[in-house]
């Protein structure tokens, strides 16, 4: 709790990372990357070059100094280090492709010259007429990942130690009004300020080498427990059957296709961690049957766009004969 003018604050935590987590961000993007940053709440696709996606929560661009960022939001709540590398590595790996990056150039440029005032206020600070030249400049150099939190965790520290590309962890946290709790007040870290200092912290972090464990799928099933393992085998060899299928390692993931590896023909996507298999399937939310209920309520976007793709977890090779009813509906949707 802290006063305010006599006023109490005690902290509250969001519990809808969409409906009240990311449109605060939004709000106060400024006061984390400064005055001259824009903030672009498209869901664009980073794709890797074999089709594999993932959607950040959003880009920032800085103009002066000029910056770009990819921002994913967090809260501390989740299943934080194995979710965190997973989607930044899927996000490394999409920048690394020179055909998403050229996507971005042009849905940067598209945003900004749809807005008159907004393309008038950069030119004046850039000093050129030229915005999308200055654009692709910025954005062929390599971004900084931001991952924005409710409260930071060593978890979350040891998960952005594993990457190559500079990773700032931003906590923002929030705090209600007795007795009036839609008077929010923010504490927030902001990249702007010690910029010399922070950059030295990102550039000492991006040298850390990754776990070995994450440096491939055969060294991470090499990691997991025992009857993690014997259900993964369990469960490639049941997806097989299902005839057609094409499958391969995606970094320290794997993937399933029906006939050939396109973006449109992935309908699994394994995930390892020490005490369970995280399944990613594709779903059509008006046509999935799931009477269990063990599909997630929230929705992730490693291949497919938000909202169309969904978790379940498995421990035990029991489990098997339902989870492959779910599969076999992803199955049935991909081309």
């Amino acid at each position: 709790m802290f006063l305010v003018d006599g006023a109490r604050y005690r902290p509250w935590m969001p519990k809808d990372e969409e409906k009240e987590f990311h449109p605060m961000i939004k709000e106060h993007y400024r006061e984390i990357f400064g005055e001259n940053a824009i903030y672009f709440d498209v869901k664009h696709v980073l794709r890797t070059s074999s089709g594999i996606g993932s959607i950040p929560d959003a880009y920032v661009i800085n103009l002066k100094p000029p910056h770009w960022y990819v921002i994913e939001n967090e809260l501390s709540t989740h299943p934080i280090y194995d979710h965190i590398v997973n989607q930044l590595t899927k996000f490394i790996n999409g920048i690394e492709n020179q055909n998403t990056r050229s996507q971005i150039v042009d849905m940067v440029y598209d945003e900004i010259n749809a807005d008159i005032i907004l393309k008038a206020t950069i030119r004046k600070l850039i000093e050129t007429d030229d915005i999308h030249h200055f654009v692709s400049k910025l954005i062929s150099s390599p971004p900084r990942i931001v991952v924005i939190i409710d409260q930071k965790n060593q978890e979350t520290e040891n998960a952005c130690q594993v990457f190559k590309y500079s990773t700032d962890i931003i906590e923002f946290k929030t705090f209600v009004r007795e007795n009036a709790e839609n008077v929010h007040a923010h504490l927030i870290e902001s990249l702007f300020s010690g910029e010399k200092t922070k950059q030295k912290e990102t550039n000492k972090i991006s040298q850390i080498p990754k776990p070995e464990h994450y440096t491939s799928w055969e060294s991470k099933l090499e990691w997991v427990d025992q009857n993690v393992k014997k259900v993964v085998i369990a469960l490639k060899d049941r997806i097989v059957q299902l005839g057609d299928v094409n499958h391969r390692p995606s970094g320290p993931d794997y993937a399933f296709f029906r006939t050939h590896p396109t973006k449109k023909s992935v309908f699994v996507g394994l995930f390892l961690t020490q005490k369970a298999l995280k399944v990613r399937i594709r779903t059509e939310p008006a046509l999935i049957k799931d009477p269990k209920k063990w599909l997630s309520e929230r929705n992730y976007s490693w291949f497919f766009k938000s909202g169309q793709e969904k978790e379940f977890k498995l421990t035990e090779l029991s489990q098997l004969d339902y989870a492959m009813e779910l599969i076999k509906q992803s199955y049935d949707l991909a081309i």
